[in-house]
Formats: C-alpha cells, structure tokens, sequence
C-alpha cells in the first residue's frame, strides 16, 4: 500500500485516537508516521505506569533520564524576559505526552468553550464537545450522570480520602472554612470548589492514548503504524496536501481525495507547517522557506502560568497512595480583569518533584491565560528544535490574578489545619518578584489557531482544515483557541473524538438524559462542608 486515505502524522494523544476511531471502517487505509519509538501497550517502560507527577514532564529534568527515547528533549523556552532559558520536554513515541504528563484527567469549564465559539471556533461549544467527552471516557464514580461517559477507553479515577497527603486534606479544610465550599465532581460543568483531582488510570496504572484506544486497533489489516518517522514537510500538489516527505528523504503519499492530518503536537506541529511553507511571512522569509500559505502559524502560543509555595513539613505527612503529589485542588473565580468564571486554581502539592524541591506546598495556577508567547524555529533544518519566548504574565490581566492568587495562599496558610502541616514558615514570592518566580506547567497549545475565514489570528477553520489548503488538517492542541481551565489531556481527547466523527460521519450516542446541557443543574452541587 503507498497510498492512503489518511497520513496521521504523529501517533500521541490526538493522533492515536484518530487512527484507531479512522480504522473502525474498515475501509478506510490509514498509515501512522510516529517519530519517536513504535511499541505495544505491554511494552510500556514501567516508570510511565507510575501517578507520581515527577517522572515525565518534570519541570527540572533528572541528569540521568530514564528511557530517553520517549522525550524530545531539546526543545527550549524563556517563561519571562527575567528568566533563562530552559529545556521543555514534550513526549515522544506512541501515547505522546499523555505516556509522560502528569496524568490529570479533568475537563475544560463551559466558559473556555464559549469563548472558543466567540473567537469563530462554530460547533466548539460546551454542548457540542459534551458527547465527545462523554465518549472517551468510563467514569465508574457517577453512574448515570449525564455528564460522564460509562463505556469510554479512557478510565476516569479520583484516590479517595484514605489516600491522601497530608497537604491534600490540610488545603481541602482550610479552603472549606475559608467559604469555598467542595464539589464532588472536578468534571461536572459547575466544578467550582475545593474537589478531589481526577486521574486516568486504572488498577494503579496510568492509561495512555496509545494503551486506550491505539494498542487495540493494532491488529486490524487497515492500520499501519510506523516509528522512527521524523516528518520533515508536506507535500503538494498546486494547493493540495499530496503526502509527507520524512527527514530521510522518503515520501508517503495519500489516495487521489485522501487527506493529512498533523496530530504532532502543539510544538510540532506548527514547525512542520513552517517548513512546508505555511506561516507569518516575515518568519518564511527569515527561514528561506518557499510560501505555500501566508498564516499566523506559531503567533498564539499559550501556557498555564503557576507560582509555586513553598512549606516545609515533616515527611511522614508527604505520605500519600503512589506518592501522588496533588490529590486535591480548589478550583475558583477570581472576578477580576474581565476574567470568566473558574479562572484560578489552587493545587496541593504533597511531593515538590515537580518544581525540583523536597518539601511540600500550595502552587496557584491561571487557568485562563489572556498572555501569549511566540514559537521560533531555528532552520529549516528538521531536526531543528524549536524556541518558545512564553511571555508569562507579559498581559498585566495574568499578574493582577497571580498577586491575587499568592495572596489568597497566604491566607489560607493561617489557617489552623495548614500551621499543624507546617514546620516553618511558608516561602511567599515579593510582587515584584512573581515574573522571576513564575513557571508553566508544559501545557503548550494554540500555535495554529482555529478561527473563522478570514480571521487575521486563525490557522485553520472550524473544521481542522488550513486555511486555503486542501486536504490537511491540524488536530491537536495546537487548534485550540485559547488555553482551558483545565491540564490539557482530555480536552485533546475530545478534540480528536470530535474529529474523528466528523470525519467518519458517525455521531457520538447523546447523553443518557437526552436533554444535558450546560444551562442546567449540575447533578452533584457544589455545597458547603464543616469543619471541625
């Protein structure tokens, strides 16, 4: 077979979705190129089975990488100005960075998607990606809940209380008595409170794109998978997308009305598109690149900012299930700077693997972001790693939020239930010390913008399609309008279910109820909790 109805480039978590929703016809021909390793489910390296956040996307990378292989690992970033540069990991190999992140599994709030249809992103609101969700996942938790799917390839787990860190249930008293009540269900569209952080993983075990819904398909005649991939450019014929030439010099084309899907992330993503001739046209020309499309490919980038506080504890309270670092978080509106509502987040932090410290604490994270970074390429050359220049808190609207967020730690830690954790006194970054302090988390999206015809900021229309070419889409989170208030993962999981339906024709079964809508009651209510 050299010719195909669909090239999925990239096999992580939208690619993997794709080619296995694709390949359920079994008319339809679809090749994977994967760049990194090509491996089956089983074969997993055992440290990426694990919940604890410190392996994988660490924010300070261990000097002896295990499994180096599963990491593209030279792609750098500046957070500020004040900042140096760092390196920011992405995943390689099937599963994508859904092998390696943190292993979050919550939603967007309705407001992201609203904002998303405002910005031209039609058929993307909250309604209309609900069925998506619902779709990819088993959440055993709340059964009949119209929000939640029951037969879905991605398990949905929250630890219970018996689970928990010391910092966990001390940040869920403190923030009850502090009035922002609890919510049992992060994922319901009115998860706002203080709730139980919910993860993907079943028996223990992290589950991945490629363990939930690519290692199943692998057997059917119609799929082929290919590692060791390296995508250089797309090909074309006049304005059409024909096929893909790797950095090795070959090429694999697609049937005449067959299609291309980019699914390599939000990093890789646009640095293909740039090399195929597709981007601002003061970067093309910077590259010496040819022009295909002139579009602002690489012009939106955004990030979560957090700002991390440090307490120091007694280590027998960092003892929690799997040594997970954040089994709760607080989730709130701020009201400030024209913010929509569940702009903020609080997360406890039981274990600091992932800021590189060993003692525990409360991070603050802007789950909106209204600042917005730029993508580099240095060559055309495609084993060039790209540049981010991430611009955190650059839009005054961020820092406003931040300094409000720090401050809010800094009451909750007066609390007694956070003075029992402590040890010593907590490290509270100065105000003029929040862009030196501030990091991201590697939620990295919005690098080729979905938006309408026509729009000066959009990549691609409300279809994944490149404006003003043929046959090729991007379908990752590099589509994504603006960031969400959430950790990415299950946002892309139902952009590429979403996708993958329209594509195949096939919808989604709607909610159980038949009538769930955003506009209406969430089944479980946020309620307000004593404490002792």
């Amino acid at each position: 077979m050299t010719d195909w109805d669909y090239i999925v480039v990239g096999g992580g978590t939208a690619g993997a979705i794709l080619a296995a929703r694709l390949t359920e016809d079994p008319a339809s021909n679809v090749l994977v190129l994967e760049a990194g390793p090509d491996y089956r489910s089983a074969d997993t390296p055992t440290q990426f089975h694990d919940r604890n956040l410190g392996r994988g996307l660490a924010l300070q990378p261990p000097r002896e990488e295990q499994n180096p292989e599963f990491f593209f690992s030279g792609i750098t970033a500046r957070r500020t100005p004040e900042q140096a540069v760092f390196p920011y990991r992405r995943g390689r190999g099937l599963g994508g960075s859904s092998t390696i992140n943190g292993l979050c599994a919550i939603r967007g709030v309705p407001d992201d998607f609203a904002l998303w249809q405002q910005m031209g992103a039609d058929g993307w609101g909250y309604d209309d990606l609900l069925p998506s969700f619902r779709a990819s996942e088993t959440d055993a938790q709340f059964p009949g809940s119209p929000w939640h799917g029951h037969n879905g390839p991605i398990p949905v787990y929250r630890e219970p209380e018996s689970g928990w860190g010391g910092t966990d249930i001390a940040l869920r008293d403190a923030a009850l008595a502090a009035g922002y009540g609890w919510h049992d269900d992060h994922n319901a569209p009115t998860g706002t409170g203080a709730t139980t952080f919910a993860m993907n993983i079943r028996d223990g075990k992290r589950v991945s794109t490629n363990d939930a819904y690519l290692d199943p398909a692998r057997d059917r005649a119609n799929l082929t998978v290919v590692g060791g991939a390296h995508v250089d450019r797309v090909l074309f014929d006049g304005m059409r997308a024909v096929g893909l030439r790797l950095a090795d010099g070959a090429e694999h084309r697609v049937a005449a009305g067959g299609e291309v899907l980019l699914c390599a992330g939000a990093i890789h993503s646009p640095a293909i598109l740039l090399r195929s001739g597709i981007g601002p046209e003061a970067e093309l020309q910077r590259l010496g690149a040819e022009r295909t499309a002139i579009l602002p490919v690489g012009e939106g980038h955004q990030d979560h900012a957090v700002v991390f506080i440090e307490v120091p504890v007694d280590p027998s309270s960092q003892q929690c299930v799997g040594n997970r670092p954040t089994n709760v978080v607080v989730r709130y509106s701020s009201g400030l700077a024209g913010a929509h509502e569940n702009d903020m987040m609080l997360m406890a932090s039981n274990h600091n693997y992932w800021f590189g410290l060993p003692t525990a604490g409360v991070a603050v994270q802007l789950n909106q972001a209204f600042s917005r970074g730029e993508f580099r390429l240095p060559s055309l050359d495609p084993f060039a790693d790209p540049h981010l220049e991430m611009h955190l808190l650059g839009d005054e609207r961020d820092l406003v939020r931040m300094r409000d967020g720090v401050d809010r730690i800094r009451a909750l830690l007066e609390h007694p239930a956070m003075k029992r954790l402590a040890t010593g006194p907590a490290v509270l970054p100065e105000d003029a010390s929040l862009r030196h302090a501030v990091k991201d988390v590697m939620h990295a999206c919005s690098t080729a913008r979905m938006g309408a015809p026509g729009d000066p900021e959009a990549v691609v229309d409300s279809e994944c399609r490149v404006l003003g070419i043929d046959g090729l889409r991007v379908v990752d989170a590099s589509i994504m309008p603006t960031t969400v208030s959430a950790n990415l993962f299950l946002t892309v999981v139902a952009i590429a279910e979403r996708m993958a339906e329209r594509l195949t024709g096939r919808s989604h079964a709607p909610a159980s109820t038949g009538e769930a809508r955003a506009d209406q009651p969430a089944e479980h209510r946020t309620h307000e909790r004593s404490v002792a």
